[in-house]
Order: C-alpha cells, then structure tokens, then sequence
C-alpha cells in the first residue's frame, strides 16, 4: 500500500467516526436502525481497507469494491441527514479512487456515483420550487465539481509523482551502470596500456636484442680468421646496445605520448643497417617519395612491422634474403615484405604477428600472410589514406 492510499484510508476511519456519532444521535430511539447502520457502516470501513491493501487498480474485484462503497455511503446518507457528520465527504472520497480506473470502467463507477449523490440531493431537498431549495441544490451541485476538480488535481500530482519515481530510479540504475562502465573502462584502459608497452618492448628491445645476439654470434666464428672484422662487428655492437638503451627509455615515456618518426626514410635505412655487417643477408628496399607526409601513427605502424617482419625473417625464416617494398597505390599505402626462407605450412601467430594485426586494423587496413616453396614468407599489407592526407 503506497502513502496516498494509507492516508486516505485513514482519513475515512477519522471521518467513521463522526458518522458513527450522527448515526447514534438520529436512531438512538430505534435500536434495529441503528444496528442496522452500525453494521453497514463498519463493512464500508471493512471493504475500503480490502481495497485498498488487497486489491490490484483496475481489477474487477477492486471495481465491485468501490461500488459497493458508493452505494453503501448513499444509504447512509439518506438516512443521516446532518450535514456535519462527515458522510458528505465519506461519499465524494470514492471520486478519488475512481480517477485511478481506466476505461469503460471509469466512466460506469463515476457515473453511478454522481447518479448515487444527486438521488440522495433530491430525496433531502425534493424537487426545487424555491430559491432556499435550488441554492442548496446549486450549492450540493458546486461542491461536487469543486471535489471532482481536487480529485482530478490529486490524481495528476499523483501520476507525476509516481514519473518522478520512475525517472529517478532509471536515474540511479543509470548512475550504477556508468559506474560499472567507469570501472570496465579503466581496467580495459590499463589492459589496453600494458599490452601496449609489452607490444613495444617486443617490437623494440627484441629486435635489438636480436641484432646484438647475431652480431656476437657472427664475431664469434671470425675472431680467429678476421679479427680486423671482429673490432667492427663490436662497434656495431656496442651501437645497437645504446640504440636498445634510447629504445627502453622511449618505452618508458610511451604512456605520455607516441614517439613521432621524423626522417621516416632514413629510419628505415638505419634499421635495415643493423645486419649489414651480417654479409649473408640481404636486405633490399624500395620506397616511394613522401612518405613522410604520412600521420605518425601510419609511419610508426609500418616502421614497426618492418622490424618485425626482418626479425621473423632471421629468426624463424632462416631467410638469406628480404626484399621491403612501400608503395602509394588508389589512396592506399601498400606494404609488401617477402622472403625467401624456410616455408610455412601453417601459420601460427605469435605476438609479433598478432602486433602487426592490431596496429593495422586500428588504421582500418587489412593484412595478408602465405608461404609457398618460391617465395618463402610474404606479408602484403594495404593501409587507406585518411583524405586529409591526400
């Protein structure tokens, strides 16, 4: 039971009680009719509280509720004619409860009960044939429509109300789940993060790292035949140990920003020179002009595929031979990596793959993977131009 209907329950016990009053100053001289009345009176009160903690609004049992009420507050009027003992309101309280039917339904009740209150008028004042009558009459008439308007008043409150409850709740349930999200986002925002780093500690330090392990390898089988060679192959080393040094404080600064690659070209160059000293691989590569034009996300995504791709290409492919192409084809830039190493059968991706997989798919392009007996291992790559670059 909502607060509305408890206190208007209550306000019908404090107004039984000046009807039982009334009802007991008019027939105290007649003891069945005023049993009678009690009676009545006291399953009105009966029924009115069934209704208004048992029955659903708009049920059929509500509806028969409420008229019985409205028939049963009629009788009593009719026979308490004191028009301050309470029963006038007791009647208009049912319009309340009535304002909160719908239909067919609605329409029946109010218009029995406007039929109930006119009857029980007439039968007081009989037929108006002067002024004294017909102002009671206008007066009964005027209160009825004063109460309607109330009733109708408090039913619009009451609808509003009950909108404000409803938007306050989807209010809250929205306020949960931005909380919720708040939290998924921040988890997937530090997951996001992490993978990022580990990806550059991957794409970066592992390929340094792999450089210097076969930079030393190489030396080590010269050092006895060319050991002129082998102080270069240290220098080398100890290059690509610094350059590993700069990558790693890079990473750290990589959640602040992305590390911007200026003279895009010559960090191509620089990267393929790390195994020039290495004189069985053979690295070629050709690229078209203004490729610096390109946004930085584009140049570091193809910078580090390339660096993937030629340490797959040692590493796994046993390649002798690499041959890196950039082209800018029908606003789209095109990369194709092909070497002529061991061939794959099937191709299982690890984390340098599925890095390549990411940072081309969050620049909207697509990524190709064979291998055949000719061609060894083959990456085409093809990456739209956003128009503003054009």
């Amino acid at each position: 039971m909502n607060v509305f209907k408890k206190y208007l329950l209550i306000s019908k016990y404090v107004l039984s009680l000046s009807i039982f009053i009334a009802i007991y100053r008019f027939h105290n001289n007649n003891t069945s009719s005023m049993l009678a009345l009690f009676i009545l009176m006291f399953i009105l009160l009966v029924n009115d509280y069934i209704r208004s903690t048992k029955l659903a609004i708009n049920s059929r049992h509500m509806c028969f509720s409420l008229l019985f009420t409205i028939c049963g507050a009629a009788v009593m009027k009719f026979f308490i004619s004191d028009s301050g003992s309470g029963i006038i309101v007791y009647i208009l309280l049912p319009l309340i409860e009535i304002y909160e039917l719908k239909g067919m339904k609605k329409r029946f009740l109010f218009i029995v009960h406007s039929f109930s209150l006119y009857i029980v008028s007439f039968s007081e004042i009989g037929i108006p044939a002067n002024w004294d009558k017909l102002t009671i009459l206008c007066r009964t008439i005027l209160f009825y429509v004063a109460v309607i308007s109330i009733a109708h008043f408090v039913k619009k409150l009451q609808i509003e109300k009950n909108e404000v409850d409803k938007l306050n709740k989807k209010l809250q349930l929205a306020n949960i789940k931005l909380k919720q999200y708040n939290l998924e986002v921040e988890e997937l925002t530090t997951a996001k993060e992490r993978a990022r780093v580990s990806q550059e500690l991957h794409d970066s330090l592992g390929h340094y790292l792999m450089a210097l392990t076969m930079h030393l390898e190489f030396a080590k089988k010269i050092c006895e035949t060319k050991p002129a060679k082998v102080k270069e192959i240290i220098v080398k080393c100890e290059d690509i140990a610094k350059s590993s040094i700069s990558s790693l404080r890079e990473i750290v600064d990589l959640l602040k920003e992305e590390r911007e690659i200026v003279d895009f070209y010559g960090s191509i160059r620089k990267l393929i020179n790390n195994f020039h000293l290495i004189t069985d691989i053979n690295i070629n590569f050709n690229a078209d002009k203004n490729l610096d034009n390109l946004s930085p996300i584009i140049k570091s995504s193809i910078y580090k595929t390339i660096q993937e791709a030629i340490t797959n290409s040692i590493k796994h492919g046993k390649s002798s031979e690499i041959n890196i192409k950039i082209f800018n084809k029908n606003e789209n830039i095109n990369l194709i990596i092909k070497n002529n190493g061991i061939r794959c059968d099937k191709i299982i991706k690890s984390n340098g793959l599925n890095g390549i997989d990411d940072r081309v798919r969050l620049l909207n392009g697509f990524v190709n993977y064979s291998s055949s007996n000719n061609l060894g291992f083959s990456i085409d790559i093809c990456i739209p131009i956003p128009m503003e670059e054009l």
